[in-house]
């Protein structure tokens, strides 16, 4: 069962990759693409690919370092694998609800407990969350007229995304150190499976929910008594999102433009990610494609627009999700094998 619903949604993926390229390509030549890239500057192509590497290096970064706070030290491999995990299950699952579960499932196969990787995990989502808004407080200070001059619609999108960002914000806060959010959450859910009759023991697991909270309230208390696990993973996510915004201004570089500057070009790409961020899965893919490519004929001017777009969205997003898939496939099943061999 488990293996059909991945199979499932990696066809979902599959078919909305080419659905939306199709619908953005249908008039555009593949061999004015290879004449376009053809002619770009292959060292700008190569940096674009350092900065992929940076933000998998920051990301993985982030959870080694947290976890030895936490006293549980991984390996780099180990690191990278969860990264690799996360990535390549949120592209494949319906609003990317996938990647964390899964990631939380291969920890605690390497004795990382539910208690300490949740706290891990949701640290890394509000953090990571939290840099952007950063960067988009800047972008609003020093770009807002050239970026929001755009059109309504671009502008109504980032502002929603920005607020939407902000309650998911708090939501995670909220996850992490309300010592009553969680408990009043899963009573609920309790009562409701219990009246629809999925339930039958709901006072027991109640108990053990609690329980398990004691050892979870545990580890978010001690992010409060010591910050730096707090102010550590800012910067590091920061990192993290900059090396991923910056590969659109190797791609500008890469076709020869200097109109604009590398700040311009990471504003543009911040507000494109608040914007496609607000609007769900599939149709958060769908927005993201299309205001890159309005964006671009703007940046790049129309004959190279699409070619920029093709390149930056091949590079940052699908290039990683299909590495992350093969290296998510050597990392499982190699410590389902080294399971079977004790």
């Amino acid at each position: 069962m488990k293996n059909k619903k991945y199979i499932f949604s990696i066809l979902l993926f599959l078919f909305l990759l080419f659905g939306t390229y199709y619908f953005i390509l249908k008039n555009y030549s593949l061999n004015d693409f290879i004449s376009s890239v053809k002619d770009c500057n292959p060292i700008y192509i190569f940096l674009a690919f350092c900065c992929l590497f940076l933000y998998v290096f920051f990301a993985s970064f982030y959870l080694k370092r947290t976890f030895t706070y936490f006293g549980k030290k991984i390996s780099w491999y180990q690191a990278f694998g969860y990264h690799f995990t996360e990535v390549y299950f949120s592209a494949i699952t319906p609003s990317s609800l996938g990647g964390q579960p899964v990631q939380m499932v291969e920890m605690n196969k390497d004795n990382i407990p539910y208690r300490i990787n949740s706290v891990v995990i949701l640290l890394n989502s509000l953090l990571y969350k939290v840099a952007l808004i950063f960067l988009a407080i800047f972008v609003a200070i020093f770009y807002s007229q050239e970026i929001f001059s755009q059109s309504p619609l671009f502008y109504w999108l980032v502002s929603l995304g920005f607020i939407t960002t902000i309650l998911v914000i708090l939501l995670f806060a909220s996850l992490i150190y309300s010592k009553k959010f969680i408990p009043k959450i899963a009573s609920f859910l309790f009562w409701v499976g219990e009246k629809i009759h999925l339930l039958k023991n709901r006072k027991e697991l109640e108990e053990k929910l609690l329980m398990a909270m004691k050892d979870y309230a545990a580890c978010a208390e001690f992010t409060k008594k010591h910050p730096r696990v707090l102010i550590e993973g800012i910067f590091i996510l920061l990192g993290q999102r900059l090396s991923l915004l910056s590969i659109s201004f190797m791609i500008y570089l890469a076709f020869g433009l200097h109109s604009f500057h590398f700040f311009e070009i990471i504003a543009f790409q911040i507000c494109i990610t608040l914007a496609s961020d607000f609007m769900p899965f599939p149709g958060g893919v769908v927005v993201s494609e299309g205001l890159l490519l309005q964006i671009n004929q703007m940046i790049y001017g129309s004959l190279l627009a699409t070619s920029s777009m093709i390149l930056l969205r091949g590079i940052s997003f699908y290039f990683i999700v299909i590495f992350s898939g093969f290296f998510y496939l050597w990392f499982h099943f190699k410590k389902r094998r080294k399971a079977v061999d004790l």
